[in-house]
């Protein structure tokens, strides 16, 4: 794709992060002032810019012992000092490959940790930066979220992130395994589920021992949820989890 061909998305893009409530204010007249100047060189094609639906990212700081971190989204910081358990609202962005880069905070050289990702059409993704088996570097990781809930139902999804843990079953407090084998940074399938409460359970995987217990659990109609599994049994943090809906 050629620059003038780009125009169309770099104008979509400025647009929607200069009306994103971004934690430095002062960003939207910048962005702002990007949007216009690539609306004005946008490439039209039978007099209209074709305009996508566009896709729902957020980010997830799910490392303990890291410190505060910048993000940045094609070069544009996004987010500054984000703390462990600590999760942005979606932000919106025209469907295409985008390139993510890692910083400690305050800082825009050298990245910590950098990649690229795909976005589709109308998907949801939540991103989380999360540890390695060692707990020494840096992962990135999207996962595609799944908003849709069939009419006054709920729906709950695991997603393990402890690096002590490296699988777990979840079970239903003194009762049956619900989701197993959740490996170490991977998702379960959603569970369909009636509005309710629920005393769960991380088992690590195969035995009854309980690495965590997780009572009330309440879930509402018409919501989907994300139970992350995040935290280390080591004295530097605890293993606890985080839930997250859209």
């Amino acid at each position: 794709m050629s620059d003038k061909q780009s125009y169309p998305q770099k104008s979509e893009t400025y647009d929607l992060l200069s009306s994103y409530k971004n934690s430095d204010p002062q960003l939207h007249d910048y962005y702002y002032h990007k949007h216009l100047k690539s609306l004005e060189n946008s490439t039209y094609r039978n007099g209209q810019i074709t305009v996508l639906l566009p896709a729902q990212v957020r980010f997830l700081h799910a490392v303990p012992t890291a410190h505060p971190f910048d993000v940045h989204v094609n070069e544009m910081r996004i987010l500054k000092n984000f703390s462990y358990k600590e999760s942005n609202g979606y932000l919106p962005l025209p469907p295409g490959k985008y390139q993510l880069d890692i910083y400690r905070s305050g800082q825009n050289t050298s990245p910590l940790l950098s990649c690229k990702v795909a976005l589709e059409i109308g998907a949801s993704y939540t991103i989380a930066l999360a540890p390695t088996v060692a707990n020494e570097t840096l992962k990135m990781l999207p996962f595609e979220d799944n908003p849709s809930v069939p009419p006054n139902e709920a729906k709950v999804r695991f997603i393990q992130l402890s690096h002590d843990l490296l699988s777990v079953d979840i079970a239903v407090k003194g009762g049956d395994v619900v989701f197993d084998q959740i490996h170490f940074r991977k998702a379960s399938e959603y569970l369909t589920i009636h509005p309710m409460i629920v005393d769960f359970e991380v088992r690590k995987a195969g035995t009854k021992e309980i690495a965590l217990p997780l009572p009330n659990k309440a879930f509402q109609e018409n919501t989907s949820s994300t139970i992350y599994i995040i935290g280390s049994n080591r004295e530097s943090s605890s293993l606890e989890t985080l839930t997250l809906s859209p």
